[in-house]
């Protein structure tokens, strides 16, 4: 969910038709071809003529078509009532477009958890495959077969992927898969083999176009599988499955495919733990499901918003390997949309006119309590275990989430470029590479950019800075922080509800968060922070203030962090506006410094929508991107994932004054005389993510 659609368009042209046009050619060849949900919605709109070809080719018998969940869900991180619903979702759609209706599923990133056999089974289906290093953890060593299981007396088939074939196709000569299946004959029995894998492999990965098509790789492939035929017969799942009975019982242990486990520490939740916009993104899901199921399922609307629920669950944006997955900002934002309009759709259906909720919970499962605030115009999240700081800015209107922030992290293979870096290796010549052992640079000096934050970035993040600290300095997080006792430390909260006839008379709210601490020269504050909102309304208001409980002058530089994230950085349509002043360059991915700055804006022309910032004393601003270095398929790449912004006051306050600062955040529609052309439609927002083969 979220891919562009010039991604779907290349991918198509360059691996799916390319594939299925030299397997036509091969009548005698048998494959089971597995789709997502996202991507068959693609292929119907945008090429019907594919979705006929394979539906004769599924109708020759020399197809079969997988099943799974419809939007490519990790089944173990989504609800089992949400599993089987999406199963059954794809098979309905497979039955609709193929006119088969299918027996086996494709378990994205073949991500096995035991208790995934009944509701695999209560959807229908009958067997699945799971990497071989899945039963060689249960002491399983015969892997020329399959096996059944069974959970709560729900059985379930599961076959051994063969990882050896996935690192022999097609990146070594293609007699060498001939020759390791001709070493492994056996007289006295069959033996069965299986090579499941993505399908991007076969055009999509970088070098394999020109290999399996332009070189003939996968021609000369079929063509000795063909010459074999005398001993090795190709056979779909559900063929092998007539012809012999399974063994078992078995009992697998949780997994994912040897990458995988190295990905994430060897289960696949871990991704939760290591980053924590992943968790964030998570529990949001399991949140805006809870609201859902407050709505009876005859409701009207109860389709619409479970569909857009389901598209929220899609893996692709939950975790980080080889490929960009966490780390691209686009699936990540694709992921908050869908949520945000499943969580609208409810909330129009359950709450009439402009409403107001608060709730207290530990919404991460940290153990820690966050503050919940939902109206008809946000979705906001505050920790009071970080000082009150704000780790969702959801605006409704727009299905956006602008803390949808990354924070730069260290990564194993940081390490390992660094260590290419120092001692290049020999260029090896002939083969293709798989993307598990490519070390390529996306852009010349890009490890110079590595830079790691001493603190996760969200907004309304409370500093006291030196007075000489650098907009670089902080930019690469080398500031010397003098409040060691505010930043991200825990505060104390109250909330008031509110109700005023200067806000027609709606309901609001107020949280006031503070605390107490000694500024490194020795100056003991009190910090009060307080944000007020009302429903109805497009506005937050944030007062600060500040009291010198010390007998001594404090000379004071503090400073509010924001990050805010807009997906591009560099594009014409998104850009800063101050008003009266020309930037230098006002693009998001642009960094300066403005001084005396009473307001300003962030202007999304895509989203059609302005953020607007109003300070009542001005503020010296400082604004720098924050990007990623990251590693996909392609090699190692620069992403551009938010802007930070922060506001600065230098403040001279006396023994028990207290001084206070006020800022307002709006949030509006772009109107057509902003001072900035309008821009041409966003590419369309493509459906779905990978093929497997």
């Amino acid at each position: 969910m979220g891919n562009l659609c010039e991604v779907f368009k290349s991918s198509f042209e360059q691996t799916y038709e390319p594939f299925i046009a030299v397997l036509e050619r091969f009548p005698g060849i048998k494959a089971v071809l597995h789709y997502s949900g996202s991507l068959l919605d693609w292929l119907a709109a945008n090429e019907p003529s594919f979705i006929n070809r394979l539906s004769a080719l599924a109708a020759a018998g020399q197809v079969e078509i997988l099943g799974g969940g419809y939007y490519e869900p990790i089944l173990p991180s989504i609800p089992d009532q949400d599993k089987v619903g999406q199963i059954n979702f794809l098979s309905e759609r497979l039955e609709e477009l193929f006119r088969v209706r299918p027996q086996g599923l494709w378990l994205a990133e073949r991500v096995w958890e035991p208790h995934l056999a009944l509701p695999i089974a209560e959807a229908g289906l009958e067997f699945t495959a799971v990497d071989d290093t899945h039963f060689q953890d249960a002491g399983i060593d015969e892997l020329d077969h399959y096996y059944r299981t069974e959970e709560a007396g729900a059985a379930l088939d599961i076959f051994p992927i063969n990882e050896e074939l996935r690192y022999l196709v097609p990146f070594k000569p293609a007699h060498e898969t001939i020759d390791f299946l001709s070493d492994r004959r056996a007289e006295n029995k069959p033996r069965l083999f299986v090579l499941a894998d993505d399908g991007e492999k076969f055009g999509g990965w970088p070098g394999t176009h020109e290999a399996v098509y332009e070189k003939g790789w996968l021609e000369q492939f079929f063509s000795l599988l063909e010459e074999q035929r005398d001993w090795l017969k190709m056979v779909t799942f559900s063929e092998y499955r007539v012809l012999f009975p399974p063994r078992g019982p078995v009992y697998l242990p949780t997994g994912s495919y040897r990458e995988m486990k190295e990905w994430s520490g060897g289960f696949w939740r871990n991704f939760y733990h290591r980053y924590p916009e992943s968790n964030r993104m998570h529990k949001k899901m399991l949140a805006v499901r809870r609201r859902l199921h407050e709505l009876p399922a005859s409701e009207g609307s109860f389709a619409e918003a479970q569909k857009r629920l389901w598209a929220g669950q899609c893996n692709c944006a939950y975790w980080h390997g080889v490929f960009g997955g966490l780390y691209l900002n686009f699936l990540r934002a694709a992921v908050w949309e869908n949520l945000l309009h499943a969580e609208r759709i409810a909330d129009e259906a359950l709450e009439k006119g402009p409403f107001l909720m608060i709730s207290e919970e530990d919404r991460s499962y940290s153990g820690e309590q966050a503050i919940v605030l939902n109206s008809d115009r946000f979705s906001l999240l505050f920790s009071p275990a970080q000082g009150g700081s704000l780790w969702e800015f959801s605006w409704r209107p727009a299905a956006v989430n602008f803390l949808d922030t990354l924070t730069r992290r260290p990564e194993a293979y940081h390490q390992e470029y660094l260590n290419q870096a120092a001692a290049p290796p020999p260029e090896s010549e002939g083969e293709v590479d798989s993307i598990h052992n490519r070390k390529v640079l996306k852009e010349e000096g890009i490890l110079e950019h590595l830079v790691y934050d001493p603190y996760p970035r969200g907004a309304l993040i409370e500093h006291f800075l030196e007075k000489t600290v650098t907009l670089k300095d902080f930019s690469k997080g080398k500031q010397v922080e003098l409040g060691d006792d505010f930043l991200l430390k825990p505060a104390e909260v109250h909330i008031e509800r509110l109700s005023g006839p200067e806000h027609d008379g709606a309901e609001g709210v107020k949280l006031s968060f503070h605390r107490a601490g000694i500024h490194r020269d020795g100056i003991a504050l009190l910090l009060e922070k307080v944000i007020t909102l009302f429903a109805g309304e497009d506005r937050l208001q944030v007062d600060y203030a500040l009291t010198n409980r010390s007998r001594k002058e404090a000379a004071l530089s503090f400073a509010v962090e924001f990050n805010l994230a807009f997906l591009g950085g560099y594009d014409e349509g998104r850009y800063y506006r101050v008003p009266g002043r020309e930037l230098r360059e006002a693009h998001l991915a642009s960094a300066g410094s403005e001084k005396e700055v009473d307001e300003f804006t962030l202007v999304d022309r895509w989203r059609n929508l302005a953020l607007s910032f109003a300070f009542d004393r001005p503020a010296l601003l400082w604004r720098m991107p924050v990007e990623t270095i990251s590693l996909s398929e392609g090699g190692l790449e620069r992403t551009y994932q938010q802007s930070l912004l922060l506001p600065r006051w230098d403040l001279t306050i006396g023994p028990g004054e207290r001084q206070a600062i006020g800022l307002s955040l709006q949030l509006a529609r772009v109107s057509a005389d902003d001072g900035a052309e309008t821009a041409a439609a966003p590419p369309d927002q493509a459906k779905g993510c990978a093929a497997k083969v």
